[in-house]
C-alpha cells in the first residue's frame, strides 16, 4: 500500500540506553514519591496519636479532679451528718440533766432556754461534744472545721449575756482523711445576777 504525501513517519531518535535511563529515572521518582507519601502518612498518624493521647490524659485528669472533689464533699457531708447526730444525742442528754439542775434552789434558772441559747450560738461548722456545769462555771467541749468558727462561737456566746467571762482553755488540731478539724475547750463563768433577774422577774420584752 502506497503512503500518501500527508502521512508522516515517526522516528525515535533516542538511543536504547537513554530510553532505559529515562524509564529507570521515572521508576525511581515513583518509588521516591510513594516513600514520601508513606512517611508523611506515618508522621500524620503519629501526630494524631499524640493529640489523642494528650486529650485522653487531660480528660482523665479532669475525671480525677472531679473524683477528688466528690470524695472531699462526701467526707464533709459525713462529718456534718455525724456532728448533727452527736448534737441531737447531746441535746437529749442535756434535757435529762436539766431536771437535776432545776432542783438547785439557789439558781432559779430556766435552764432549758439557757442551754438552748448556748447550743444555738454555735455557727455553721461548729458543734458541741460535751457540757459540764460546776459551781457557776460551764465547761464547753466542741469541734470546729476552722479556727475562725471557734472565734465566732465565743463572740456569739458573749452576746447572750449569760457569762461574765469566757476563756478558751485549749485548742487541738486533728486531720481525718486529709481534712483538718479543731477540738476546743471553753470555760464560761455564769452571770448569776443577770440569770436570777431574768428568771425571777420574767424576761422583759
Amino acid at each position: 500500500m502506497k503512503r500518501t504525501a500527508y502521512e508522516k513517519t515517526r522516528i525515535n531518535l533516542l538511543p536504547a540506553k537513554d530510553k532505559n535511563r529515562i524509564a529507570k529515572r521515572r521508576k525511581n521518582l515513583v518509588i521516591i514519591l510513594i516513600i514520601t507519601v508513606y512517611l508523611i502518612f506515618i508522621v500524620l498518624m503519629d501526630f494524631a496519636s499524640v493529640l489523642s493521647n494528650n486529650y485522653k490524659r487531660a480528660y482523665i485528669s479532669k475525671l480525677n479532679q472531679r473524683l477528688t472533689m466528690l470524695k472531699t464533699k462526701n467526707i464533709l457531708n459525713e462529718t456534718f451528718e455525724s456532728a448533727i447526730g452527736k448534737r441531737k444525742i447531746l441535746l437529749k442528754d442535756i434535757r435529762k440533766k436539766i431536771k437535776v439542775i432545776e432542783n438547785l434552789k439557789k439558781l432559779k434558772v430556766r435552764w432549758n432556754k439557757k442551754i438552748a441559747e448556748i447550743v444555738t450560738a454555735a455557727p455553721n461548722g461548729v458543734w458541741m461534744s460535751g457540757l459540764l456545769l460546776q459551781k457557776g462555771v460551764i465547761t464547753i467541749n466542741g469541734n470546729s472545721v476552722s479556727l475562725s468558727g471557734i472565734s465566732a462561737y465565743i463572740n456569739n456566746l458573749k452576746k447572750t449575756n449569760l457569762f461574765v467571762k469566757i476563756t478558751l482553755q485549749e485548742v487541738g488540731r486533728k486531720t481525718v482523711n486529709g481534712n483538718t478539724f479543731y477540738s476546743f475547750d471553753l470555760q464560761a463563768v455564769l452571770n448569776i445576777p443577770y440569770i436570777d433577774l431574768k428568771s425571777a422577774g420574767g424576761e422583759k420584752k
